[in-house]
């Protein structure tokens, strides 16, 4: 709500509030106060209050049968007394993002524009403060308490739409006002008789019993709702363990805490070595993305900074969230989450939720993050170690470049994207050492595979994200290069002879018997082709890459790139 909406609450309030009750004194009736029998109506209002039940996402409270009861024996300036009360009650038991003075202004202006309205039509119905038939008291009470439903629905529909808030949910929200205001009528109706019948005794009739089975409803409620709570958890925890890649588990764990969780930005942030932090994943309103541009923390974490490594943390408000230091979140942020993330009883990494309301978050959804952090932590795990599996049976285990396996599928792929038009052309390059049996017969085996790493690193600096770079076989490695062109495939190509060609290797010979450093140089043949001109499928084109490197580089000599034409093999020197 904006400044100028607070101002017209609060002037409305001085001149609204003061009137009624100053109406109400002289202009209606009022019984003669019991005082001790007031007490146990305040008493148990105030116990009333206290236990709300949750119907799906609509939390109510059932005081209203203590206060029309209050009004059927007393009279209005008594349950507008009350209702006041219990306006300040629940204004500081329910947390609420709005302020409390404005939130106070406008309850108050409700509760005694209904309350007047209501004891009017009452009166006009036949209601009366003296005693009268039971069927003229249920007719009385039954228009009172419709009134009193519909009207404080009314005035609640249109501060909503004043203050532009969300009214999408008000029809549920009326349909339950209602029907549970209509369902304690009775008790309202049958207290008052017994009051006046019994006095404070009939606190022991009717107050007692209702408290009892108001609590053990509210408890059946929460629990039902723990349930619900254990049953989403158990259901997110499925859909992480069926992620098999460690990035899908974080994107999977955000989106699915937005389902029973309300947050506008979500990240996951890693404690490496005890201290560094480094975020891992995000989500920021609807899109994920690699940098955060929402929150802001230290490169290292510290002892005291307010991000607890043991429990989850509830963050409510701004005057809290500055209790984080060095951690700085968009103005608009309100509420704050924090989780530690453990694996092994030692927290790894934190999530950390945000919202632009303030009291977002309640203790339900600590014990929902608790569950899910848990299932994230067990799933991250098993994503890695079968992303190391995998790794481990398509990279080569001496020189970590792609194998044969992995070089076959990654073709047939680059292949389908030509097809698609995804991509335009399609070129490989297969490059061979030279004379690599005569090194290894001259230096020994040891001597031959560090050679094969060194080239290996080589390669690897001309790679883009786009190339893929695999080993054959032996001393033959392919490139894969997705978008080239012949020339620029045969140009790439000749960079790398050249390089060979003019570097100098260092090994320790394993075959002398002083194995000092020895250097020793090498030249490697090459071949080239390209789809479409070269081959119609992955096959074909590494065949016939593999032919240009034997007709063009290795007949031709060595040292050669060999490029594959239709008729015959050219040589680039």
């Amino acid at each position: 709500m904006t400044a100028q909406q607070k101002r017209t609450v609060y002037i409305l309030w001085l001149l609204i509030v003061p009137m009624m009750f100053y109406v109400a004194l002289n202009y209606y009736p009022a019984a003669p106060y019991d005082y001790l029998n007031l007490a146990i109506y305040m008493a148990i209002l105030l116990a009333t209050l206290m236990t709300t039940i949750s119907l799906g996402n609509v939390s109510i409270t059932l005081e209203r049968w203590v206060i029309f009861s209050l009004f059927f024996q007393y009279g209005i300036v008594a349950e507008m007394i009350f209702m006041q009360v219990a306006t300040l009650v629940l204004l500081f038991s329910h947390k609420s993002s709005t302020p409390k003075a404005f939130r106070f202004g406008v309850n108050s202006i409700e509760a005694v524009i209904v309350s007047l309205i209501s004891a009017a039509i009452f009166y006009a119905f036949g209601g009366s403060l003296k005693e009268m038939s039971l069927g003229s008291f249920l007719l009385a009470g039954f228009i009172f308490a419709t009134v009193y439903s519909l009207l404080n629905s009314a005035i609640l529909f249109i501060v909503f739409k004043w203050v532009k808030a969300g009214t999408s949910g008000m029809k549920k929200i009326i349909w339950w006002d209602y029907i549970s205001t209509i369902l304690l009528l009775p008790f309202a109706i049958i207290f008052c008789l017994l009051m006046q019948e019994f006095g404070s005794k009939a606190f022991l009739l009717i107050g007692v019993p209702f408290l009892i089975v108001l609590l053990v409803s509210s408890n059946y409620m929460k629990s039902n709702k723990l349930n619900e709570v254990l049953s989403s958890s158990t259901v997110i925890g499925h859909q992480l363990a069926d992620r098999l890649g460690v990035e899908d588990v974080f994107l999977t764990f955000i989106d699915s805490i937005n389902g029973v969780i309300p947050y506008e930005s979500a990240y996951i942030v890693d404690l490496r070595m005890g201290e560094n932090l480094v975020v891992l994943a995000l989500k920021e309103g609807e899109f994920h993305s690699g940098e955060a541009n929402r929150f802001s923390f230290p490169q290292k974490k510290s002892d005291g900074d307010g991000l607890d490594v043991e429990v989850t943390k509830l963050f409510l408000n701004k005057r809290s969230i500055s209790s984080l230091i060095g951690y700085t979140f968009d103005p608009s942020v309100e509420s704050v989450m924090t989780a530690p993330i453990k694996r092994n009883q030692k927290t790894e990494a934190f999530l950390v939720l945000t919202s632009n309301h303030r009291y977002a978050f309640e203790e339900m959804h600590v014990k929902m993050v608790d569950l899910l952090t848990g299932y994230f932590a067990t799933a991250v795990e098993k994503a890695r170690y079968y992303e190391r599996t995998v790794e481990k049976s398509v990279r080569c285990g001496l020189t970590g470049l792609y194998n044969f396996r992995y070089l076959e599928s990654k073709l047939d792929e680059e292949v389908i994207r030509y097809h698609t038009g995804e991509i335009s052309t399609l070129s490989t390059i297969i490059l061979d050492i030279d004379h690599f049996k005569a090194i290894n017969d001259t230096y020994g085996h040891q001597s031959g595979n560090d050679l094969l790493c060194t080239f290996a690193a080589l390669l690897r600096s001309h790679q883009t994200s786009e190339i893929t770079l695999a080993r054959y076989g032996g001393e033959e490695f392919v490139m894969i290069l997705p978008n080239y062109e012949k020339y620029e495939a045969v140009e790439l190509a000749e960079t790398i002879r050249k390089e060979v060609e003019e570097s100098s290797f260092k090994i320790i010979p394993d075959l002398s018997e002083d194995r000092e450093p020895t250097i020793v140089n090498m030249t490697v043949s090459v071949g080239v082709a390209t789809m479409p001109m070269d081959a119609k499928d992955g096959k074909e084109l590494l065949r016939n890459t593999d032919r240009a490197l034997y007709i063009g580089g290795k007949q031709a000599g060595r040292n050669r790139v060999g490029v594959y034409e239709e008729e015959k093999e050219n040589v680039v020197s």
